[in-house]
């Protein structure tokens, strides 16, 4: 029993974190979306196609890497799907910026709204599939 500071019950356990199925999620995402990408550079209007493709392709690739993820737990399954759709999104600034450094181009050219989008529903994407993970999972009781 737990009664430290005023409540009595079982000590809360934290949160438990997957590093390295939520690393493995977040490359992988971004692997798929280059895969969605590459084609789309050989259309007419390239960078059209790619900023409305990209945003919601983002959003359904990370729900599906969020929820493989945090498959299996009941608990912080939501935390480690936003996490794999987070390491994602530094993987992804981590290319652009290599990128960037070799090819001596503007770094902030790669920060258009769409991709800003983008990155938001990877996070989205990901706690989505981290959420659906988790209701599926036995629960921890």
């Amino acid at each position: 029993m737990n009664v430290q500071q005023g409540h009595i019950g079982p000590a809360p356990r934290p949160a438990t974190i997957r590093s390295r199925r939520v690393l493995l999620a977040g490359f992988l995402a971004e692997v798929a979306l280059i895969v969605v990408a590459v084609p789309l550079f050989f259309l007419p209007n390239a960078q059209t196609v790619l900023n409305l493709a990209i945003p919601p392709a983002s959003f359904v690739v990370l729900v599906g890497f969020g929820w493989w993820a945090a498959r299996g737990m009941a608990r912080s399954a939501v935390l480690n799907g936003a996490l794999a759709g987070l390491a994602g999104v530094v993987i992804y600034l981590a290319l652009v910026m290599g990128a960037a450094a070799v090819g001596h181009r503007d770094i902030w050219a790669s920060f258009t709204p769409a991709y800003l989008l983008a990155h938001a529903l990877k996070l989205a994407g990901g706690g989505l599939g981290g959420w659906i993970a988790g209701r599926s999972a036995p629960s921890a009781a």
